[in-house]
């Protein structure tokens, strides 16, 4: 069955499956990072504070349409802004979704 890839649950891992809460685990973590530009900004402030110039030029897009990614994150709680026209920094909740993306990655890679 593990060669295969088939998965053998355990009543452990059943029951902390079943609390999971859809909606807010969605609305607060997997929306805001499933999207490509999103993941980028989010995954460049691991390395420190960003400018809003900064993300533009590492996404590509300008304006409007960066404002409404970074609102995305902003309002998921992941990113910051420090002051009203100022860097923008990752929060704790965003490096720990960064982190915790990364090992599944790793750990789903063959």
């Amino acid at each position: 069955m593990k060669t295969l890839g088939i998965y053998q649950k355990s009543p452990d891992t059943a029951e902390l499956v079943a609390e999971i809460p859809d909606e807010a685990v969605v609305n607060d973590i997997l929306e805001p990072v499933a999207n490509i530009q999103r993941f980028q900004i989010l995954r460049s402030l691991t390395t420190g504070t960003r400018t809003f110039s900064d993300i533009s030029h590492l996404t590509g897009l300008k304006g409007g349409n960066l404002l409404f990614h970074i609102r995305k994150l902003t309002e998921s709680g992941m990113i910051l802004q420090r002051h009203e026209r100022g860097d923008y920094i990752i929060t704790d909740k965003g490096y720990k979704t960064v982190a915790a993306i990364g090992e599944l990655h790793r750990s789903l890679s063959i």
